[in-house]
This record gives structure tokens, C-alpha cells and sequence, in this order.
């Protein structure tokens, strides 16, 4: 170190730097005696330069020294302390720093900028890039090795870390308010969006004309409880809409005018930048995001950044097709049904979901799709319908809506015997709504995928314009992990994932383990994101696609819906639904009063569908709850300290229930080992065919069932199963009216049904919640129940020993299989 020469005079003891933390400089001693006394009657310009003259008298380099001389004696043009650092920042270091190691130059400047207390003077936009620049927070704090001898100690006054955000969805705009946040002026955020435009006030706001999500989606408690008072407050506006228990229904568009106008709150001035404009990979080579530490994807399931920066860590773990159909009630307002019996009707089967917000009446509609009706899902002029263009559907004078031509009438719609259309009016009818009230169709792929990494380095080529040696990239929300939305949570994980970063990244720059900008400085957001996937994937996407997501196995079971009695599937229909009514009913978390006429209302709505719709609903199966359930995966700093211990205590007792399980389970086995040289039956029964696939194919999804062995004792008691059951479909009722949906009464009387008590597969010990888009968390414990109606009665096998169909339902559960064994020999059996 310099600091050592005979041109710095030596002061009093200081402390060593073995004694100093991480966050310190250490300067010679001899730097004070070089700068001058306090009571020195001179201004700081002054002793500047007579420091830095100094320096350059001392230091090795003679290029170095000749710029920083000529920089020093040009007064006329350098006339304050900020000119003459700038001037050392661009014509000496190139705006660029060649590492994150320490210079004696950079020291030195460093410690005139200290002296003359630079960094805590009001900021000019020089004098934010001085000290962004000098104290970059991704630089080493000392030489190497450090100066010998007195040594004295600053405070690093780090600059802000610099975070460039691609896309300005929900997830860009959550991620981009919790590093504010969390940052507390720390870091400084720039978010890209196109869809954005500046209006004539300066606010950044959408455009009428941008095209945006009308899908509604539902946000858990366990995730909006950890955002700020101010952004919960934004987010609702004050009026949650209960729907599923424990979580808040909203409409995508609402969050993204909520957290947009959020961003821009004057608490948020400098530090969140809004930029109406988009962000490619181009026009990042070319400079136009600047210098940034860390460039976040947040530019949904297509994104570019993760193609660009993490290709061979993507993997695909299925797919699968559904429609979509935006409606509007428009001056009706509300929903057609309450929101309880539309929470049964959806939770009751897998082919349909419906995700609506009675505020406004506004909402979607999907249907999942085999591969036969994705291929039908387009327009009259035959383009496929999607959400860059649309389809609609004729007004009943024969008109179209405004903002549509001919061409765009979807085409299936022109076809009303044909079995998809039925299929999707049925859908409308279900829960209620008017060919009239849609405003869009679309078809929309659902790509279950993810990275094996969540961080990556910016390569070097695409460095070129940061101000150090290179950046990190990394991705959240649909830019890290496409989920399934039946079971859904993508905006939930995409707001987790925000208020993680904010949390990790903040936990990394205090700890000083972002200096060289290594990957194990986002290692804790990394991890998190591993574990995300991990819970979303494997215990909600996974599990409906198993069961009717993928369209193998989806066309698989309406193969075989043709062949289920029309009493069977309106039977198993009711029943599953009418038992996850009592179920969810019960939980504390309910929140809507309790109604005594929900399987009527039940049996009012399927009436008015055709019987293969019905047949279609059965085989597709209830939700599988039970596999869903599990702790959640949260982003723990965000946790206030109740809520934490909470949570742990929830995890603690479900791996202590899941150690219980294994044991049982394994000594069940143990009990069930065959002699040695016996066969046992294969799983493998419950796989459908899964075509071969062909280069340009669609990746097929996981797990197809392809056929299906039976034992010939099965088969009798499976006919005579069928011949017994209950012909007395649905009772003649007046027609369905909203009254009838909310009809609210204390006294909650006993069902009369010849529905029998099913057992509906998935459900078993486990606490029905959520649906739709993104929806509850589906924990095994009822947290507390309260009075219900009485279940309805179960019925023993009939006269003769002949065992009803309903009641065998209920024999038994596959270990490795959604389907329960006694509706797959049913469907089995009524095909031979």
C-alpha cells in the first residue's frame, strides 16, 4: 500500500484490521495526516488535490499517474470535488471496473469522497453515479492484502444494487415493490413493460387498448398476509372477495392496475423505475438497460430471458389443453349461482373450472381439452383462437361484437350438434351463464415446466455494458415454473417468488456476500425457488395431470364415458358433491353461511345438461385434494413472528402424520409380501396406450393410462353392481333462480336422496379447499370444524347380497393410481 511511503506522515495508534468488520475500509493512518486537520482552513477541493498529487508521487503506474495529474490540473474544467471524481471515473477506469478486487487508485478516491462526506449530501444524478461507482456493493471493501500498520475505519457507503426487472405483470411488479421495500433505498429497480404507455399527467398506466387477462384468480391468505400493510391495502383496495377458504378472489387486470399504481407512490421516487417499453435480448447487447447487478425475468411461461440464459436447465413434466371463456354479466352484475354451490360444481369434477369474482361478474370459464377438440378449438377462417387473437361468439340477432369480424366467429359455435360445442354450452350451463355473456374464446396450452436452476451468470458477451466484470440473471413466476392452473397458484408463486427476492437478496448485501457478484450470492433465492417447484409441481400440477390433465389420459376416459350408466354418473356426480359441501362447510375458514339445500340445487343444475356431459363430469373424477395437501412452501423473513411459528407448527405435525403414514404403509406391505416365486398384479393395468412419438409430435404428458386387467370374480360382481343401481335420476324441481343459490336458513334439515354415501377419490382424511385458478392450500386439518348439516344416509348392500354400485366405490383406493379400482372395472366391465 502506498500509504506506507514518506509522502504521508504517520499519526497515533488506530485499530488493526483483523479488528474492523466487513462492511469497513481500512485506510492508512497516514491518509488523515494527508488530508489535513479539521480545523485546516481549506476548502475539500483543495485538499483533493493535494491528496491525489500526492498519491500519483507515490504510485507505480506512470499512465496512471499522468491522466490523474493532467485530471488534478485542469481547475478551469474540473471545478468541484464531483467534477474531478467523475473525471478519474470515465477517463481513467472507462466507467468500467476490470474486477471487483481493490486498486490504490479506487482506494484513494474512495477516501477523498469519505472525507469530504460525498455520500451523505444531498444526491445530484453525478453525484449518484460517483458513488454507485466508487462503492459498487458488488466491490471488494480492501486491498489485498489489507495496509500495514495504523490503520483507520469507515463505514462502506455501498451504492445502490441495480436490478433490471423484463416484464411488468404481476410477478415484475410484486418483485419490483418488494426490493424497494426490503431495500430501504438500497437498491434501485427498473421494470420493462410494452404494454405500458406514459400518459400527458407522467403516470405510467395501460392503455384501453392493451390487451390484457381477464382471468380471476384467488390469492391465499398465507401469501397476501406477508405483504406490507400499504401494498395489501393496494392490492385489494380494501374489499377482499372471499371465496375459497383461507384466500381473496381478483381478477389478474385488477392486480396489475393495483401494484402498477403502488409503484408509483412517492415513497417509491428513485427507487422503482417504470419504463413503457419493452426489453429484448438485442437491445440489451446494445445498452439501452444500461448497468445493472442482476437482470430478473419476469416475462411469463415464454420467456426470453430463460431461453436465452438457461437453456439445458428447462425441463418440461407435461401438458396439457384447455379453453377459455372470458365473461362479463355487464349490468346484471354478480354471478348467476353463489359462489358455494359454484365452489361444489367445480371441486365435484376436473373437466370444468370456473373462476369468477360476484363483485363485478367478470371471470373465466375453462374446460380442459383432449387432443381431437384442441385441434377444433379455431376460428371460421380456421386460425387457432388464442389470446393475441381471440374468438367470439355471435350475438342472437346474428351480429358480431364489437372489435371482431367474420373471420374470428369460432367456428365450433357454427355447429350446434357438434359434440364440442355441446360439450362447452354445457359448461356454460353448469354454472349458469349466457352464450350472450361471453365476450372471448380462447385456447390456451398449459405447459407444466421449470428451470433446474434459478440463477444463472450473464454470459460475458452479454456483460458488455454493466460496469464490472458481469451480472447475474435469474427468473421468477411463469419464467421459472408453469404450473397447471386447475389446481393453479401461478400468481400466488409469482408473488412468493417476489417477496423471496426482495428477502434474499437483502440478506446477501448485508452479509457482504454479493462482493464478486458469485452465484452463491442468490443461493437462499435459488433454493427457494428449487422448493416452489417442488411443492407445485409434484403435489398439485402433477396429480391432475396424472388424473385427467394430459390429453391421453382425458381422451382416454371419455372413451370410456360412453359406457357408464347414466345413473352411475349422476349418482357418483351428486354424491362427491354434495359430501364436499359437508366437508368444506365444516372447516372454521368457511366463508359463506351454511345451506340446507345444496344437493337439490345440485341435482336442478345437472338436469338441464346432456347425459354424455354428465358421463363425461363422472369419469374425470373430483379433485385429488388429498394429494395436494402438504405444508406450504413461504418465503420465511417475510414471515412476522406468529405467523412463523404457525407455520412450523402446521409443518412439524405433517411430517409427523406423514411418519405415521409410511410406517403403517410399510408394515401393511410387509404383511402383503408375496411367497417367494408369486406374481403380483402390476400397476401397469392402469395405463392408457400412449402413442409413439414422432419428431414435430406434442410432447405427450405423464402417466396416460393404457389398459386396464381384470379378475374374472370382479367381473360378475361388477355386472350385477350395475344391474342394481338406482334408476331415479333427478326429481322434477322448478327451475334454478339466484334466490334459490342463496336461500340462507339456521335450521339445517336432513336430505331425502337415494344418493348414496360415496366415497369420493382423493378425499379421504383430507380437508377439501380451494379450486380455480390459483386456490386454497389444501391442508389436511379441518382447523377447527363447526356444525354441519347431516350427511346423508348410507345405504348397505340391497336384498339378495348384490352390492350396490355406489357402495363398492368405496372398497378401495389404487396405491399409484387416481382411479379408484372399482369405477375402473365399472367402466371396463359396461364396455365388454
Amino acid at each position: 500500500m502506498p500509504g506506507t511511503s514518506s509522502g504521508f506522515r504517520r499519526g497515533s495508534a488506530a485499530p488493526s484490521a483483523a479488528a474492523s468488520s466487513h462492511d469497513d475500509m481500512l485506510f492508512p493512518k497516514v491518509y488523515e495526516d494527508a488530508w489535513g486537520a479539521p480545523d485546516l482552513d481549506r476548502p475539500d477541493l483543495d485538499r483533493a488535490r493535494i491528496f491525489l498529487l500526492r498519491f500519483a508521487n507515490m504510485n507505480p503506474d506512470p499512465l496512471v499517474n499522468g491522466e490523474l495529474r493532467a485530471i488534478v490540473a485542469d481547475q478551469a474544467r474540473y471545478r468541484s470535488l464531483l467534477a474531478l471524481t467523475s473525471a478519474i471515473q470515465t477517463r481513467i477506469y472507462g466507467n468500467r471496473h476490470a474486477d471487483f478486487l481493490v486498486t490504490p487508485l479506487l482506494q484513494a478516491v474512495r477516501f477523498v469522497l469519505v472525507k469530504a462526506r460525498v455520500p451523505t449530501l444531498a444526491f445530484t444524478n453525478l453525484a449518484r453515479s460517483v458513488i454507485d461507482f466508487f462503492f459498487d456493493p458488488t466491490l471488494h471493501r480492501n486491498l489485498d492484502p489489507p495496509p500495514p500498520g495504523e490503520v483507520v475505519a469507515y463505514p462502506y457507503p455501498a451504492g445502490r444494487l441495480r436490478i433490471v426487472i423484463v416484464g411488468g405483470g404481476p410477478t415484475g411488479l410484486a418483485s419490483a415493490i418488494s426490493l424497494a421495500e426490503k431495500g430501504a433505498g438500497k437498491i434501485e429497480v427498473h421494470v420493462y413493460e410494452r404494454r405500458w404507455i406514459v400518459t400527458d399527467s407522467g403516470r405510467v398506466e395501460y392503455p384501453s387498448t392493451a390487451r390484457r387477462r381477464d382471468q380471476v384468480v384467488t390469492l391465499q391468505d398465507s401469501v397476501t398476509s406477508l405483504l406490507s400493510r400499504p401494498s395489501y391495502q393496494a392490492l385489494f383496495a380494501g374489499r377482499p372477495e372471499r371465496v375459497w377458504p383461507g384466500s381473496a378472489n381478483i381478477q389478474i387486470r385488477k392486480v396489475e392496475d393495483r401494484f402498477l399504481a403502488r409503484c408509483q407512490d412517492d415513497e417509491f421516487r428513485g427507487l422503482i423505475h417504470l419504463h413503457a417499453d419493452g426489453l429484448t435480448r438485442e437491445e440489451l447487447l446494445a445498452g439501452k438497460a444500461g448497468d445493472f447487478h442482476v437482470l430478473l425475468g419476469t416475462d411469463g411461461a415464454a420467456s426470453w430471458v430463460r431461453r436465452s440464459y438457461f437453456q439445458g436447465y428447462e425441463k418440461e413434466r407435461g401438458r396439457s389443453y384447455a379453453l377459455g371463456l372470458a365473461f362479463d354479466r355487464g349490468s346484471s352484475g354478480g354471478l348467476p349461482w353463489s359462489q358455494s354451490l359454484n365452489i361444489f360444481l367445480t371441486l365435484g369434477q376436473t373437466r370444468y373450472l370456473l373462476n369468477a369474482s360476484d363483485h363485478d361478474g367478470r371471470g373465466y370459464l375453462n374446460m380442459q381439452l383432449t387432443e381431437e377438440e384442441w385441434d377444433k378449438m379455431v376460428a371460421a377462417d380456421g386460425q387457432p383462437v388464442h389470446f393475441g387473437r381471440p374468438g367470439c361468439l355471435r350475438r342472437e340477432d346474428g351480429s358480431i361484437p364489437e372489435g371482431f369480424d367474420e373471420d374470428r366467429v369460432f367456428a365450433p359455435s357454427l355447429d350446434r350438434d357438434s359434440s364440442l360445442w355441446k360439450s362447452i354450452a354445457d359448461g356454460l350451463k353448469l354454472f349458469g351463464f349466457k352464450e350472450s355473456e361471453v365476450i372471448n374464446v380462447v385456447r390456451i396450452p398449459i405447459v407444466v415446466q421449470a428451470v433446474r436452476e434459478g440463477v444463472q451468470q450473464l454470459p460475458l458477451e452479454d456483460s458488455r455494458h454493466v460496469s464490472r466484470p458481469h451480472a447475474l440473471v435469474a427468473v421468477a413466476g411463469d419464467a421459472a415454473m408453469t404450473v397447471h392452473f386447475w389446481p393453479g397458484r401461478g400468481l400466488n408463486s409469482g408473488i412468493k417468488a417476489g417477496l423471496a427476492i426482495g428477502d434474499e437478496i437483502m440478506h446477501a448485501l448485508n452479509g457482504g456476500r454479493f462482493v464478486g457478484l458469485p452465484l452463491s450470492a442468490m443461493k437462499e433465492y435459488n433454493d427457494f425457488i428449487m422448493k416452489l417447484q417442488g411443492r407445485e409441481h409434484d403435489k398439485r400440477s402433477i396429480p391432475i395431470l396424472n388424473q385427467s390433465g394430459s390429453p391421453e389420459m382425458l381422451g382416454w376416459l371419455l372413451g370410456k364415458a360412453r359406457s357408464v350408466p347414466d345413473e352411475v354418473a349422476i349418482e357418483w356426480l351428486v354424491g362427491a358433491m354434495t359430501q364436499i359441501a359437508e366437508r368444506l362447510e365444516r372447516r372454521s375458514d368457511w366463508h359463506f353461511p351454511l345451506e340446507a339445500n345444496i344437493e337439490p340445487q345440485i341435482r336442478i343444475v345437472l338436469r338441464q345438461m346432456h347425459s354424455l356431459t354428465l358421463r363425461e363430469m363422472a369419469v374425470s373424477f373430483p379433485w385429488p385434494t388429498r394429494e395436494m395437501a402438504g405444508a406450504e412452501v413461504l418465503p420465511i423473513r417475510s414471515m412476522k413472528a406468529d405467523e412463523k411459528q404457525k407455520w412450523l407448527q402446521q409443518l412439524w405435525g405433517l411430517l409427523s402424520v406423514e411418519k405415521i403414514k409410511e410406517t403403517a404403509a410399510e408394515a401393511r406391505v410387509r404383511a402383503r409380501s408375496p411367497a417367494p416365486g408369486a406374481t403380483s398384479a402390476s400397476n401397469a393395468r392402469f395405463e392408457a396406450p400412449r402413442p409413439p412419438r414422432t419428431a414435430g409430435t406434442r410432447s405427450p404428458s405423464p402417466n396416460p393410462m393404457s389398459r386396464l386387467s381384470m379378475q374374472d370374480n370382479r367381473l360378475s360382481t361388477i355386472s350385477s353392481a350395475i344391474s342394481s343401481a338406482n334408476s331415479n335420476l333427478l326429481e322434477p324441481t322448478p327451475s334454478l333462480r339466484r334466490s334459490n343459490a342463496t336461500t340462507r336458513s339456521v335450521q339445517h334439515p336432513r336430505r331425502f336422496s337415494n344418493a348414496q354415501n360415496l366415497f369420493v377419490p382423493g378425499m379421504e382424511g383430507s380437508g377439501y379447499t380451494s379450486g380455480g385458478n390459483d386456490d386454497s392450500d389444501g391442508a389436511s386439518s379441518d382447523g377447527g370444524e363447526r356444525q354441519g348439516r347431516p350427511r346423508s344416509l348410507s345405504i348397505g348392500a340391497p336384498a339378495g347380497g348384490e352390492i350396490g354400485l355406489t357402495r363398492l366405490l368405496s372398497v378401495k383406493r389404487p396405491t399409484n393410481s387416481v382411479l379408484s379400482d372399482a369405477m375402473a372395472l365399472a367402466l371396463f366391465r359396461v364396455d365388454e
